[in-house]
């Protein structure tokens, strides 16, 4: 019955777990986010009254528990606005996960300038960071994070 379907947002991500595995599906996201627009992935994982994600992969149903998430790639036309369309400062960034997956991405930091540090921003940040890359933007979870080290422009 079409009175009851609930209008969504179908975004395409690649998802690695804590345990090694990526799972490539569906991420559903609701048309209207909490700050107007369509909801983001980036919204859906820092929704602090949800604890898992549910995700279709092929033919699978799951429910993934946001703890055991490291990151979650996203095309970049998934991301909605980000900062650096807003004027953040850039940073250019190597980031190493817990089980050595390696990222090369930029850091869009939007902090008070006395302190826009990436110190500053890696403390203050939410749950999940995006970074972003060329091709695809990184939902990072920040306690996975192992090191960040700047990159020169010209890697």
């Amino acid at each position: 019955m079409e009175i009851y379907k609930v209008p969504r947002n179908e975004v395409q991500v690649r998802i690695l777990l804590d345990d090694g595995r990526m799972i490539e599906g569906t991420l559903y996201t609701a048309t209207v986010g909490p700050n107007g627009g369509p909801e983001t992935v980036l919204d859906r994982l820092l929704d602090p009254s949800e604890e898992f994600l549910p995700l279709a992969a092929g033919g699978d149903r799951l429910l993934l528990n946001k703890g055991g998430i490291l990151l979650v790639e996203i095309p970049p036309e998934a991301a909605g606005k980000t900062d650096l369309e807003e004027g953040a400062k850039e940073a250019l960034v190597r980031v190493t996960l817990a089980g050595g997956t390696s990222l090369l991405g930029k850091l869009a930091i939007r902090m008070p300038e006395e302190s826009s540090r990436v110190l500053d921003y890696l403390n203050a940040a939410p749950r999940f960071l995006p970074l972003l890359g060329e091709r695809r933007i990184a939902l990072l979870q920040k306690r996975f994070i192992v090191s960040v080290r700047g990159e020169a422009e010209n890697e």
